[in-house]
């Protein structure tokens, strides 16, 4: 098996992401930055992907908030 390849399902926000590209094993790099404060990956889109950590992009409405609230600082 390709450990590289392994990818997760976000319980956060339901992306696919690469595992290893996460400090978490149940939420994307994404997630687990804006929710639990740990690094987040540096994402370069290629075709509505990221191509260092796979995320799609998308958000969950929770995370959103938090994302939005921050700016708002």
């Amino acid at each position: 098996m390709n450990y590289d390849k392994v990818i997760k399902h976000c319980d956060e926000c339901c992306s696919e992401y690469f595992r290893y590209a996460s400090q978490m094993e149940t939420m994307c790099p994404e997630c687990s930055h804006f929710l639990y404060g740990y690094e987040n990956c540096e994402h370069e889109f290629v075709n509505k992907r990221c191509v260092k950590c796979y995320w799609n992009g998308q958000h969950s409405e929770y995370v959103l908030n938090l994302i939005n609230k921050s700016n708002e600082i």
